[in-house]
This record gives C-alpha cells, structure tokens and sequence, in this order.
C-alpha cells in the first residue's frame, strides 16, 4: 500500500505531536526529527508493500478472498516477516 508525501507528511506530524506530548522524547532539532520519522515511515511501509509482493507471488495460483486464501496469506506474511527479522 502506497502512500502519498501528503500522508506521510501528516503521520509524522502525528508521531512528533504524541512523541512531545507525552514526553516520550527530548527533541532538540524539531525538523531533523521530523525528517527521520518521514524516512522510517516510507521504509516501513515499503518493506510492508514488498512482502505484501511477495505473499501474492506465493498464491498467485489460488482464489483471492476465499477463506483458504485469506488465512494462507496470513501464515506467510507472518513467515515473511520472520525471514526479515521484523
């Protein structure tokens, strides 16, 4: 799942906002912050799409959305996921 620099954007802003508020963090340099949220967010979520990739590859020959389907692509998602150490 793709997400736009808007949307990555405003999720980071989320993050800053619950990191200061809740004083989870000590934040000296606000827009250096900002900007490493924004990259581990877009690693995230393109590692996340790149497994997503890869568990369709493995049931490419099956019925999307039966329950089979469904509970397959959880089992290998979970071992992709293992494989990555994440």
């Amino acid at each position: 799942m793709a997400f736009s620099e808007d949307r990555i954007s405003n999720l980071s802003h989320e993050i800053m906002e619950l990191l200061w508020r809740d004083e989870l963090a000590d934040v000296t340099d606000e827009g250096r912050a900002l900007s490493r949220v924004k990259r581990s967010l877009n690693s995230f979520f393109q590692v996340a799409e790149e497994i997503d990739d890869a568990v369709r590859a493995k049931l490419r020959n099956r019925d999307q959305g039966s329950r089979d389907w469904d509970s397959l692509y959880q089992k290998f998602y979970q071992e992709e996921l293992a494989k990555r150490k994440l």
